[in-house]
């Protein structure tokens, strides 16, 4: 958990983000729902039960890593368990359950990139696991809340971070 380990008094956090964002161009790109279910037939081939974004996210990666002298080895899900059956998740509680889901290192091909995206999120979305990361999360939050700090998502060199509630 890189992105709650270190925090930041809250009257520095916006020289931080500003710092962090140099450099950064906005990038539009667009798929329309035949690519994606080409993209997605043509890499679930491979026997495996893909998602379109997990496929949209290899597909992504490979083309920043053709056109990087740095490539993407990491690829962190930012992922909902809302939908989990555990008995320490209440269906009634509203609020943004997330957690973040890191595939590991990851393969060159478009097939692998996906698998390991896929399987990242598989085995981090079992009630057991689960269990652990929400109650290490929630200690570092409240220790941070706790001493006046906050954490930043800062940008790590070569992990790419996707936003997703896929299952």
């Amino acid at each position: 958990m890189p992105h709650l380990l270190h925090t930041y008094p809250f009257s520095e956090l916006g020289a931080i983000y500003a710092e962090a964002s140099k450099g950064v161009e906005h990038l539009r790109w667009r798929l329309d729902s035949d690519e994606l279910r080409e993209l997605r037939s043509a890499l679930s081939s491979v026997g495996n039960s893909l998602s379109v974004h997990d496929c949209l996210t290899a597909y992504i990666v490979a083309v920043l890593n053709y056109n990087r002298s740095e490539p993407v080895h990491h690829v962190t899900n930012v992922s909902s368990y809302r939908d989990i059956k555990a008995p320490f998740i209440d269906e009634g509680v509203a609020g943004n359950l997330i957690q973040n889901v890191s595939s590991g290192a990851i393969p060159v091909d478009m097939a692998g990139i996906a698998t390991a995206v896929r399987i990242a999120l598989v085995r981090c979305r079992k009630p057991d696991y689960l269990k652990n990361w929400i109650s290490t999360a929630s200690n570092l939050m409240l220790t941070s809340a706790n001493t006046g700090k906050s954490f930043f998502f800062a940008p790590q060199d070569n992990v790419m971070t996707i936003n997703s509630n896929t299952v």
